[in-house]
């Protein structure tokens, strides 16, 4: 009896940094739709082998070599480069990040659009590059990816510049988050693919005066839950204990919960709007608390939550939105027809979220407490034309399969012969590779030292692991495939 051979498996590589809740969800959600793309290419493949066998009952067992070979499997790697690979002053700098938008955006919105050209770009990564360069060259050759994809703008110049180093032809792709204001950093040269969510973001790309081939609009990713049918709108409410009849808001902060939450239902409890609450504060512990406390003195009912998981229905059985402009939940709102309310906006990146939303007639700007509940009056008014414009804006602009259409054309990024980490190509380059190549690939290999264990456990050399930025026992087992999404 002849047999198939086995499916290969392929390695897929997200680079991230976890600044905020944005570029881990949108490489989990691309993560997510891989995997349901390739469940559903074995279950396809099952079914026709299925067919086969039944087919050639009673006729020699070597027919069945007519069956195509199973599909590929997958392994998904999520890494936060900065955290796990550079080293120090670059890692404690990128983590300034969620603090300076929290409690100085003017600041970050200065340095946003300060650092937004090509002189100041490059002067930053020749700084930054020396910090993450070996590390990238451990992360590569311990992993062995057969597609690299960059969800965040600072990875890209060096990526390139990595990969350059390594000598393989590795895919490397670029998916932009940002809608609209794309910072300069997001588009290197020498990428291979650019996949951005917005015409305007293209525009951005094509600005830059690189290959128009090279950039494909195809959407802002977001979880593969947001295309699965739901419950009629009624069945929802009720699910949830909402009021019937009643106007429902939602509140979303985004993942890290912030955005000014507390304001909002404050000011909406003392309007006394004829509405009800659904406030997510995602993972602010403390706003969740506070809300708690305070719930039963508002003068709307409120329901809170923390971090949730049903957004999608959360956000269909609602009338309106209330958020600030990042561009995942803005997104997920539209895949769900849901008006937008934006009450605020990190300056600079999400300037241009907001002119995506008020120009497409999907939302409304509404900064101040006053502003905030002059809007929802007009749009809980029954009948609202405007309340009706947002809506159907909403479905005519959004891309719930976003991130179905990236994973496939990742997917097919991805060669189709032999592993560039399994090829004669690679073992020649491993054998003429530089001093520095070696050492940093040296430095990242516990698992087939080229040093004796004593003298690896020894404080000398301990320390001047250290120094090269590995924070881990050389001795240890543990590989680095283990650092994976917790999300997965």
């Amino acid at each position: 009896m002849s047999q198939l051979v086995n499916a290969t498996q392929r390695t897929i590589l997200f680079l991230i940094a976890d600044t905020g809740a944005g570029h881990r969800s949108a490489a989990n959600a691309i993560s997510n739709a891989i995997r349901l793309i390739s469940q559903q290419e074995q279950q396809e493949w099952q079914a026709r082998r299925s067919t086969a066998r039944q087919a050639s009952e009673g006729v020699e067992q070597a027919t069945l070599q007519a069956s195509e070979f199973p599909p590929p499997t997958y392994r998904i790697e999520i890494i936060d480069v900065f955290e796990e690979y550079s080293r120090f002053p670059l890692r404690e700098a990128v983590k300034l990040y969620g603090p300076t938008i929290r409690y100085n955006p003017k600041l970050y919105g200065e340095f946003f659009h300060g650092t937004n050209r090509e002189e100041t770009v490059m002067t930053m990564n020749s700084l930054a590059a020396p910090l993450i360069f070996n590390g990238l060259l451990r992360l590569f050759t311990s992993v062995q990816p057969d597609i690299v994809v960059s969800v965040h703008p600072v990875i890209n110049f060096v990526t390139v510049r990595a990969l350059r180093e390594l000598g393989l032809n590795i895919p490397f792709i670029t998916v932009v988050t940002d809608l609209v204001s794309v910072h300069y950093a997001w588009f290197a040269p020498g990428v291979d693919a650019y996949i951005v969510p917005t015409e305007q973001a293209k525009e951005r790309y094509l600005k830059r005066k690189l290959d128009p081939e090279r950039v494909q609009v195809l959407g802002m990713p977001i979880d593969p839950k947001f295309t699965r049918p739901t419950e009629s709108k009624e069945t929802l409410q009720r699910r949830l204990r909402l009021e019937p009849d009643v106007p429902v808001v939602l509140l979303v902060g985004g993942g890290d919960g912030a955005g000014g939450l507390q304001a909002a239902v404050r000011a909406i409890s003392h309007a006394r709007l004829p509405v009800q609450l659904m406030v997510v504060t995602g993972r602010n512990r403390r706003l969740y608390a506070n809300l708690q406390r305070s719930r039963s003195k508002l003068h709307v009912p409120a329901q809170i939550f923390g971090f949730v998981q049903n957004m999608p229905e959360l956000m269909h059985a609602s009338d309106v939105i209330v958020t600030k402009a990042g561009p995942g939940t803005i997104c997920e709102a539209l895949a769900c027809g849901l008006p937008v309310v934006l009450s605020g906006y990190i300056p600079g990146q999400e300037e241009g979220n907001v002119d995506f939303v008020v120009e497409h007639e999907a939302g409304v700007l509404a900064l101040d407490p006053a502003a905030l509940i002059d809007t929802l009056r007009r749009l809980i008014k029954p009948g609202s034309p405007e309340l009706r414009l947002y809506r159907e804006s909403a479905a005519r602009i959004s891309k719930p399969r976003a991130s179905f259409d990236i994973a496939q054309y990742l997917l097919s990024k991805i060669p189709q012969t032999e592993s560039a980490w399994q090829s004669a190509q690679w073992q020649i380059r491993q054998r003429h590779m530089s001093g520095r190549l070696q050492s940093a690939i040296r430095l990242r290999s516990p698992r087939n030292p080229l040093l004796p264990k004593t003298l690896l456990k020894s404080p000398v050399v301990r320390r001047l692991s250290l120094l090269n930025g590995q924070t881990r026992d050389l001795s240890s087992k543990e590989d680095v495939t283990h650092h994976r999404d917790q999300n997965r």
